[in-house]
């Protein structure tokens, strides 16, 4: 089960954040297509994500918070 905030967004490590982040600025791809998203993104953020697909689609919906930031 993913921890959330006290905001309710799913706390994700550092990395993930910033990698998905950089992905979703640059407007490149529809963040929905996950395949897509692996392939933007550095190797060990893909693996986080397809170990934790369901996080990631969780968080989608209701937003992320990087770990550092999850006070």
């Amino acid at each position: 089960m993913a921890t959330k905030s006290a905001e309710g967004k799913l706390v994700i490590p550092d990395n993930v954040f910033k990698a998905i982040s950089r992905v979703r600025e640059s407007g490149v791809i529809n963040m929905a297509s996950f395949k897509q998203l692996l392939e933007l993104v550095p190797s060990d953020v893909a693996s986080w994500l397809q170990d934790n697909k369901e996080i990631y689609m969780e968080g989608f919906f209701f937003g992320f918070v990087p770990e550092s930031k999850n006070t």
